[in-house]
């Protein structure tokens, strides 16, 4: 794929937007149905999925970093998630899982997937005879540079801001998360409302499994300062 910079200052015709073109790097991966989260001076790629035509295997799980002012991508390479309420426990392997719901917060500093799936083109090792498998998973990204109230104590610099890596927490128990009607969704949507709690909350709407559909009769609200669905 490519990046392309569309100069919003000046006006230009839907027929022929004027992009730049932006340089890429080798290992950056080729992959669609992931995330691009956005801070005010940063861009990360989270996720997504490799191509079925031609076949492209999996390769290991990276977060790509881009720098706006310098237009330069950085990997970090192998993430692992840190210690807080409701999540998985530090030190755990990342996953890279696509077709999910991705959106970001600048002001608050953080980022997150929710839901998508696992298969053969988003994880190395996976058995094409192995189905794929749809998450309800919840990943919570905190930016370089940003502080989180949940965040573990004595988890990687807890206390203060995440250090140049940024910090994961894998949630997947939180309040009705792992009860049988929370169903389990890739290609749904998140949206941020703020005011409500002390950080605002996320709505899931829409999103299914090959053989189920989320019905709009029911949205999931999850509260971000308590990390509880």
């Amino acid at each position: 794929g490519m990046m392309g910079l569309l100069d919003l200052k000046s006006d230009w015709q839907t027929a022929q937007p004027p992009l730049t073109g932006l340089s890429q790097v080798a290992d950056l991966p080729a992959v669609s149905l992931g995330t691009l989260w956005s801070s005010y001076d940063k861009l990360w790629l989270y996720g997504g999925e490799f191509s079925d035509d031609p076949d492209e295997p999996a390769l290991p799980n990276s977060l790509w970093e881009y720098d706006i002012a310098s237009k330069k991508w950085s990997e970090i390479a192998d993430p692992h998630t840190v210690a807080g309420p409701n999540s998985q426990p530090a030190g755990q392997n990342v996953e890279r899982a696509a077709e999910g719901a991705g959106y970001s917060v600048a002001a608050l500093g953080m980022g997150w997937y929710f839901g998508g799936h696992l298969d053969y083109y988003t994880t190395p090792g996976w058995s094409k005879q192995v189905p794929r498998l749809y998450l309800r998973s919840f990943l919570e990204f905190t930016f370089p540079g940003q502080s989180n109230p949940n965040i573990a104590a004595g988890s990687s610099n807890s206390g203060g801001a995440v250090g140049s890596n940024g910090a994961f927490r894998n949630i997947t128990e939180a309040g009705i998360q792992d009860t049988a009607g929370f169903t389990e969704r890739a290609d749904g949507i998140l949206i941020y409302v703020p005011g409500f709690g002390e950080m605002g909350v996320l709505l899931s709407l829409g999103g299914g499994t090959d053989k189920t559909f989320t019905q709009m009769n029911v949205v999931d609200v999850f509260d971000i300062k308590t990390s509880q669905w």
